[in-house]
């Protein structure tokens, strides 16, 4: 960790929140005012967990890193820095400019653009030793933390009776996928001839600190499936240039999630592709996505 880097000085998430405590820890400090630009400064550690294929930091970790931040700047303007409101995100769109490496931090600050009584909008950027990863920006919606929580106790009944979850016939476990792919969970692919189905059941350490299923594992999931479907659909190596998501409703991990990739367009450089993040047929997240293409080493 840089030495400008004082994780002591840094909170988490508190209640805790079992997806960034999976595949972080995710680190936040707000100095000032929240409602300003810059005052919510977020980290990164790197670790091997969360590598793609080349060794580099994944796009669904960069992806999840985004989401956490969007959610801090917004929700924290929202709320004046108190952690009384619990931020659920909306819509987000990432732009990918560089890959990240592991070992050194990502940080990630914005800035708030307007804050409703339902609605906070902000924008921002991930570094890496001062160098531009990615810029985001976003909407989220804040509701106060204690009926967030509250909504979490009355589902737990549900969760803890929940029958086991079953992959259907046709779907073939992932074996080859990247080591944060792994890491998050086993998930079963299905080629199809533009694209790709594919599914994963839900884990507790998939959620939030609320019970639902967390944006950036959602995000994650489908940008697996986004660079999946490129890559069996052109033969080349796929990498994620940009990155936009609208959340439709909240997931549980009771049942697994379903995700049908479409890749409309592609040329000898470029993939755009779209697809629908389902759970037992509810449409959870609709996203698309352009991924560069290199060929194979």
């Amino acid at each position: 960790m840089p030495d400008s880097i004082d994780l002591a000085r840094y909170s988490v998430f508190v209640p805790s929140d079992p997806f960034e405590d999976h595949t972080g820890p995710f680190y936040f400090r707000i100095t000032g005012d929240a409602r300003e630009a810059g005052a919510v400064h977020c980290v990164l550690p790197t670790l091997p967990r969360q590598a793609n294929y080349a060794g580099g930091v994944h796009g669904g970790a960069i992806l999840a890193f985004a989401d956490y931040a969007l959610c801090l700047v917004a929700g924290r303007a929202a709320d004046g820095g108190t952690n009384s409101s619990f931020a659920v995100t909306v819509s987000i769109a990432v732009e990918f400019l560089s890959a990240g490496r592991i070992g050194p931090p990502l940080e990630a600050a914005g800035e708030p653009l307007q804050v409703t009584g339902r609605m906070a909008f902000a924008r921002g950027k991930i570094t890496q030793e001062g160098k531009t990863i990615a810029l985001w920006s976003g909407v989220c919606r804040h509701v106060p933390r204690a009926k967030a929580m509250a909504r979490k106790e009355d589902a737990a009944p549900a969760l803890s009776s929940a029958p086991a979850q079953i992959v259907p016939e046709g779907f073939e476990l992932l074996t080859g996928a990247s080591v944060y792919s792994r890491h998050i969970g086993p998930s079963y692919a299905r080629p199809e001839t533009d694209g790709v189905t594919m599914i994963q059941p839900t884990l507790p350490r998939m959620c939030n600190s609320g019970g639902a299923l967390h944006g950036g594992y959602m995000m994650s999931f489908a940008d697996s499936a986004v660079t999946r479907a490129a890559g069996l659909v052109t033969g080349m190596a796929p990498s994620t240039v940009s990155f936009a998501a609208e959340f439709l409703a909240a997931g549980a991990p009771t049942v697994p999630l379903m995700t049908r990739v479409e890749t409309p367009r592609h040329g000898r450089s470029l993939a755009f592709l779209r697809g629908l993040l389902e759970q037992n047929g509810k449409p959870l997240l609709s996203y698309s996505a352009t991924i560069f293409l290199r060929p194979k080493q």
